[in-house]
């Protein structure tokens, strides 16, 4: 939508005009797939987000940023937590990765844990809709979200190259500062970053709750990163380390909670180009996460402490050529994580857990059709303490085709038969969790999760109109979730009763179960550039996305979010100054889960103006306002555990600036 500039880690792919006046519009190379597709050549319905574009939608939190995005919504736990989710899955079924590895964090264990990976650190956030877990593992069953960033430099800059963004949120008093710094010397190529950010309680219409504002959610966060890289010709060998410390509060139900997070990682990256006359490039990826958090009872007292080392490997091989197989890539990817949960409301056990897989994914062309088939085999052990072995195996496959009807209209139909192996938390988990506000009870007899998936996609590109429609139905076998059971944890008795009294502390009881159930929806986007002169042009998009889950014997699945639709305008003038104006509509949420509230619909309108400078020939300044639910709607969110408790933010403006060298 904004102008963008190259993004500097394609340069090894892309050649980028140096003069403004020769830049062409390249269409996107994604990334994450390990054949590095263009858009239009791939099956998986993707999100890029970069550039400018990026600068304009980066927010707190990973879920924040995407939440506008077609099919991606936020479960927000306060302004400091909001996990995607893409097409109603969220947790372990969306893998958020760093640079192509997982983010070794805590995450995907509760909602009220905030991921690890910094989206203000981000050159390019890329999200595969749908199942991904021939490519990053079988909980991708929901999709992925890859943050890619410089922190192991993949070119040699011809000069050194700065940096710095400043920003302010009014609807929480936030301050956010990032300085950037890339820099070389022969070969060899370093890379600079940090962050940091501290905000008081966010505000929301004062009717939503008596208060005006959701205590106990400030927050203070920073973040530092070093990496380097020697490039050659061959390939490249990179190193990274990255800290990052995080304090924030969890909106308050019964008790104060607040989470002080605290990692340092460890990345390793070597790439080698055509090693063998048959392979195109050889790539090998290492992380190591030492990863602590400690829930604070009262924002003092440390009620629960999780510990966890976690360590993961990958290599693909993408090939060449091979007799009828015109491209493909082999890969090996193998994970450790040892968690440690202590105190006295630690609900679930000390574990160690395992992982290895091997995946593959080829592509054959016949004519104006393009078919892609994939396979992945996981190997999944977790040795927890109190607690038998448990050992799963879960099998993925897909078969797809890519129908390339003239240049500008591409079809594709994709059917994937993914399974997932339950995580530590859903077989054991125990006890009292104060930061969810929930007591949890695993289910060591869980058995695989299994999905079978249909996909069918429409993509159009014309100068005048450009289209995607995507239409999904996924059924699954054993699908697990954390069911409210209506009952309750009376903390002074210690005991489980099915009423709570107005003057007792009480949890709500969450189950781990399994249930059949089906996934159904859609995603639409339609793009006209509506006046185009000499130096400006003004478009509108119309979108709208939807996805409905039921349970096979009767109910729905919890937490799913509403059908939206809204439209958008954008303005562009004299390739400086930018201006968009967004309106959604989200129905309400009336097919809740048991024991679950419905949720009213609302309209959020927001606007953005950008304007960018150029000086000096080599300093860029870009200047940015935003508007944030503009009409101050009390937004109950229906992904979010907290919805009857904290509501979304209200009307907020965000101004910053970026000045780049």
């Amino acid at each position: 939508m904004f102008r963008q500039p190259c993004p500097l880690f394609l340069i090894i792919i892309i050649s980028c005009p140096l003069m403004a006046e020769e830049v062409q519009e390249l269409e996107p190379v994604i990334i994450s797939a390990p054949l590095h597709k263009k858009t239009a050549e791939t099956v998986h319905p993707v999100n890029i987000l970069a550039g400018d574009e990026l600068s304009m939608k980066q927010a707190t939190t990973i879920g924040e940023t995407l939440k506008g995005e077609l099919g991606i919504h936020s479960m927000s736990f306060g302004t400091s937590v909001g996990q995607p989710v893409i097409r109603g899955q969220t947790g372990v079924r969306v893998q958020v990765l760093q640079n192509g590895l997982s983010s070794l964090d805590a995450s995907g264990v509760s909602p009220d844990h905030a991921n690890s990976t910094e989206a203000m650190l981000a050159e390019r956030i890329e999200v595969l809709r749908g199942p991904a877990s021939l490519l990053y593992g079988s909980g991708a069953i929901g999709g992925i979200v890859n943050v890619i960033d410089n922190r192991i430099p993949l070119y040699v800059p011809e000069a050194a190259e700065f940096a710095f963004e400043q920003r302010y949120n009014s609807v929480s008093n936030q301050w956010s500062s990032v300085l950037k710094h890339d820099g070389g010397l022969n070969d060899f190529a370093w890379h600079v970053d940090g962050f940091f950010r501290t905000s008081d309680d966010y505000h929301v219409p004062t009717e939503s709750n008596g208060l005006g504002y959701v205590e106990n959610t400030d927050a203070q966060s920073w973040s530092g990163t070093l990496g380097g890289s020697w490039i050659a010709d061959w390939g490249m060998l990179g190193f990274s380390y990255n800290h990052l410390d995080n304090n924030y509060g969890i909106p308050p139900v019964d008790e104060l909670v607040r989470i002080d997070l605290q990692q340092n990682r460890y990345d390793l990256r070597a790439e080698f180009y055509e090693p063998f006359s048959w392979v195109e490039a050889l790539k090998l990826r290492f992380a190591y996460n030492d990863y602590q958090h400690a829930e604070l009872e009262d924002g003092v007292t440390v009620g629960t402490q999780f510990d966890i080392q976690g360590i993961e490997g990958r290599v693909e091989l993408v090939h060449k050529e091979i007799a009828f197989i015109d491209h493909g890539a082999l890969g090996f990817q193998a994970q450790s994580k040892d968690a440690i949960a202590v105190g006295e409301e630690a609900f679930v056990p000390p574990s160690e857990k395992q992982n290895y897989a091997a995946f593959m994914v080829e592509d054959i062309h016949a004519g104006n059709i393009a078919y892609e088939l994939g396979l992945r085999v996981e190997h999944q052990i977790i040795d927890a303490d109190g607690f038998a072995r448990k050992q799963h195996t879960p099998v993925s496959a897909s078969l797809s085709a890519l129908w390339s009807a003239s240049d500008n209209v591409f079809v594709s139909l994709a059917f994937t038969h993914a399974q997932r192996a339950p995580e530590v938390a859903e077989l054991f988990a125990d006890g009292v969790h104060f930061a969810a506000q929930s007591y949890e009870l695993g289910d060591e007899d869980l058995q695989l999760e299994t999905s079978y998936n249909l996909e069918l996609s429409f993509k159009t590109d014309f100068d005048w109109m450009s289209a995607e429609l995507n239409a999904f139905h996924n059924w699954s076998h054993d699908y697990i979730l954390q069911q409210n059971t209506g009952e309750w944890f009376n903390l002074q008795s210690e005991s489980f009763v099915t009423d709570c009294a107005a003057n007792e502390e009480c949890l709500a009881v969450y189950q781990a179960t399994q249930n059949n159930a089906r996934f159904y929806g859609f995603e639409v986007q339609l793009d006209f550039p509506l006046w185009e002169g000499e130096d400006n042009q003004f478009a509108m998009s119309l979108f709208s996305d939807y996805v409905r889950g039921e349970l096979v014997n009767g109910g729905n699945v919890p937490r799913m979010p509403p059908l939206r639709y809204g439209f958008q305008f954008d303005y562009f003038g004299y390739d400086a100054f930018s201006a968009g104006l967004r309106l959604t509509r989200a129905e309400s949420q009336s097919h809740v889960g048991k024991n679950e509230t419905p949720t009213a619909g609302y309209i959020l309108l927001d606007a953005n103006v950008s304007y960018q400078i150029q000086f000096a020939d080599k300093y860029d300044l870009l200047l940015f306002v935003k508007g944030n639910n503009l009409l101050n709607e009390t937004i109950r969110n229906s992904t979010s555990f907290l919805k009857d408790y904290a509501p979304e933010p209200g009307r907020g403006a965000e101004i910053g600036l970026r000045v780049s060298f």
